[in-house]
């Protein structure tokens, strides 16, 4: 940058709307291999990440190398960064030269810096010098193996070697000088560039994934799989075309149960429609069946320095979504979707691959861009959609009947704790041992249709067999339970309905419907002391 330019920490949204506009550029848009390298190191960067940013990470997350990658050996990770900041000096000098912020990867190193011009129209690009060094830098590992030895130094600036992509057609470039030596030394430099190179291994073949059976995927997510606290394998971005990988929220209210599904999105490139009206896809996949759909949405917006002060952060984006080219959700807007909520799940049953055994979830801007953070598909049964149980706890149980309950989850504010049980308290289930306490609520995804909720419950805190306790017995606590505004316990007493302290109570309800945001709604209300419940099962009472 020139000395025009200054380093400063830009807020999360603005590196988001900088990064957005690079890559859909033109410039960018003609090189999908740069594009993803810069997304990633981006990405990492905006979350926080940017030390994990380092030439055997790029290797292996954005270029699919083995996990015994030597860099020593292959060079691709020098090669195609100092590609990519030649083609931001380009952007930056040309489409870009007006921004205020600008993506920079400085010299010696892998992580993005963003940096603001003091003032407009500053076109200058970064100085030659560091291409120059950097030029030198790719070749020095074969120089010191003695395989260009003979090799000279770049001296100047139209002397830079300028590298094609590994495995293309075309083999290194030398932009060529007026003066004659300078052409004779860049000859040179090709010939023995290319020996160098070819000895690089060509990128994999592209291999037809096999059909799944199940799918988890963290969308605009370039690293590893990763297993969440209920023991389920997310598999990075897959089977989508179309859209830009961008980070998710930067900050949250409250943090979700699992935090790391919202940490990536995949997102419109820009409000404008392409031909067939479709900004991004997935096409997945499957297995012939029935399958239950869950789409999850933690919509950045949220943050947008566009919003004033005390401004209603609905209304600011709307999209709609199709699935095998029907209508699944229309106008739709994921904050006024999750209410209360930190973050938006929908959910959907009897979901079928289309005829060409693939299912389509197609993503329109009408009117704004559209975007997701996670896509989930599990096999179910025709007409039914799996039952939800919820355990108050961090990792997932299996009961004695073989019933598996997934970890604490869906919920809105309260707070988890497991307490100790006393030997003279008798056998208490291992479900009832923890409970989620406070003025809170579940906000359970389901699809329309009607459902049996089932509460758990047991009094472990306010008994005669709990010696700090500063209240026992009857009257201690007291709460009132509601679902989407339906009252299903008034004035409840857990003591009182167990006959004592330490029994489990349990409690069935029937008929229940989701409100228009596709949610089972159930809250926990306090009138002495805290509401408390131990683990929610939701069964979908389709014949």
């Amino acid at each position: 940058m020139s000395s025009q330019s200054r380093t400063l920490t830009p807020s999360i949204a603005e590196c988001r709307e900088e990064l957005r506009a690079v890559l859909s550029s033109t410039i960018f848009q003609h090189s999908q291999r740069l594009a993803r390298l810069l997304q990633y190191v981006c990405s990492k960067a905006v979350l926080g990440e940017a030390e994990q940013v380092t030439e055997y990470t790029i290797a292996v997350d954005v270029f699919g190398k083995p996990e015994g990658f030597r860099e020593s050996k292959d060079s691709i990770v020098r090669v195609e960064v100092h590609r990519l900041r030649k083609r931001l000096a380009d952007y930056y000098a040309g489409e870009g030269a007006d921004h205020r912020l600008r993506i920079m990867i400085p010299p010696g190193s892998y992580a993005p810096d963003f940096q603001a011009c003091s003032t407009r129209g500053d076109t200058s690009a970064p100085p030659h010098e560091p291409l120059i060094a950097e030029a030198n830098e790719l070749v020095k590992p074969a120089r010191r193996n003695g395989s260009i030895a003979a090799l000279p130094p770049v001296v100047d600036a139209d002397t830079v070697i300028l590298p094609e992509p590994v495995g293309s057609l075309h083999w290194p470039r030398i932009v060529l000088g007026a003066v004659a030596i300078a052409a004779f030394i860049a000859a040179g430099a090709v010939w023995a560039i290319r020996s160098h190179v070819a000895a690089v291994a060509p990128p994999k073949a592209q291999v037809i994934p096999a059909i799944n059976t199940e799918v988890h995927i963290l969308a605009g997510f370039t690293g590893n799989p990763w297993t969440d606290r209920a023991g389920r394998r997310w598999q990075p971005d897959r089977y989508f075309k179309g859209g830009i990988s961008l980070p998710g929220p930067a900050d949250f209210r409250a943090a979700p149960p699992d935090r790391h599904l919202f940490q990536t999105m995949r997102e419109a490139a820009s409000n404008e429609l392409p031909e067939d009206r479709q900004a991004f896809s997935y096409d997945i996949p499957m297995q012939a069946g029935v399958y239950d759909l869950r789409l999850y949405f933690a919509d950045p917006l949220r943050d947008s320095p566009t919003l004033k002060d005390g401004e209603d952060e609905e209304n600011v984006r709307r999209f709609t979504i199709h699935l095998n080219g029907r209508p699944l959700l229309e106008q739709f807007d994921a904050v006024s979707d999750e209410g209360e909520a930190q973050v938006d799940v929908r959910a959907f049953k009897d979901i079928a691959p289309a005829p060409d055994g693939k299912v389509h979830i197609q993503f329109f801007p009408e009117p704004h861009r559209p975007f997701v953070n996670a896509i989930e598909l599990v096999p179910s049964r025709a007409g039914h959609y799996n039952p939800v149980r919820i355990a108050a706890r961090d990792s997932s149980y299996t009961d004695p009947d073989g019933k598996t309950w997934g970890p604490d989850n869906y919920f809105i504010r309260g707070r988890l704790v497991q307490h100790g049980i006393p030997e003279s308290a008798g056998n208490l289930p291992e479900l009832f041992r923890a409970e989620r306490y406070g003025n809170f609520a579940y906000s359970v995804p389901v699809p329309p249709g009607s459902y049996t909720l089932t509460l758990y419950f047991a009094e472990t805190i306010f008994s005669p067999v709990a010696p700090s306790s500063l209240c026992r017995g009857p009257g201690c606590r007291v709460f009132d339970v509601t679902c989407n505004g339906v009252s299903l316990l008034h004035d409840f007493d857990v003591f009182e309905a167990a006959g004592g302290g330490f029994r489990p109570v349990v409690r069935s309800f029937h008929g229940l419907h989701p409100n228009g945001q596709g949610k089972l709604l159930v809250a926990f209300s306090p009138s002495t002391n805290y509401a408390e419940v131990r683990a929610l099962e939701v069964v979908d009472e389709a014949p």
